[in-house]
């Protein structure tokens, strides 16, 4: 399972870690150390089609994960991830997705029936894997985790364009250009 193998690179690399994988409501591992959580997940077979007839990514870009998954990354934030195995490709590769990239990225939403003692519907977003952060080994993933915080003040507070850059994102430039006459007139009639 994609999950021990996480385990045992975490324990190889002597990382503290607290593993919930055994939860239905944490995620799967928390660094605390680091105050770094990680959900993993795995595509162990390509979607069908017929199922998710309307996704917008292609087969082998798409990826679906549940609403609440995404939510629960959103309460450790902003050092969350989902790190995701691909073994539905030719080579496995390795998927990170920073609760931010969630935030940011396109994705679709849909609803999926389930059927338990009444009907009910879940939340699904059907995302495309060439948006995250892609990787061929696993260490070189969660090397990319560890250093992610490092980024924390570049992503909020310099930042001031879009932050990402996502394959299937066409950003617009649109509205009047901003000068400092404006930043002057907005801070007084706000005061």
């Amino acid at each position: 399972m994609f999950e021990q193998d996480i385990k045992r690179l975490l324990a190889a690399r002597h990382e503290d870690f607290v593993d919930h994988t055994a939860s239905h409501t944490a995620i799967d591992f928390h660094l605390p150390r680091r105050a770094i959580c990680i959900d993993a997940k795995e595509k162990r077979q390509k979607f069908s089609t017929r199922n998710w007839a309307g996704a917008l990514p292609p087969q082998e870009h798409l990826f679906i994960v549940d609403d609440l998954a995404v939510r629960k990354l959103l309460l450790h934030a902003p050092d969350s991830f989902c790190l995701i195995r691909d073994s539905s490709a030719p080579s496995v590769i390795y998927y990170v997705y920073s609760i931010v990239d969630f935030l940011c990225i396109p994705k679709q939403r849909s609803r999926r029936p389930i059927e338990r003692s009444v009907r009910a519907m879940k939340g699904k977003w059907l995302v495309d894997f060439r948006d995250a952060a892609a990787f061929e080994e696993l260490d070189e993933a969660l090397d990319y985790i560890l250093r992610y915080p490092r980024k924390r003040k570049e992503i909020f507070e310099r930042h001031i364009d879009c932050w990402g850059k996502y394959h299937t994102e066409v950003i617009l430039t649109a509205g009047a250009t901003r000068t400092a006459r404006y930043w002057k007139e907005d801070a007084t009639s706000h005061r």
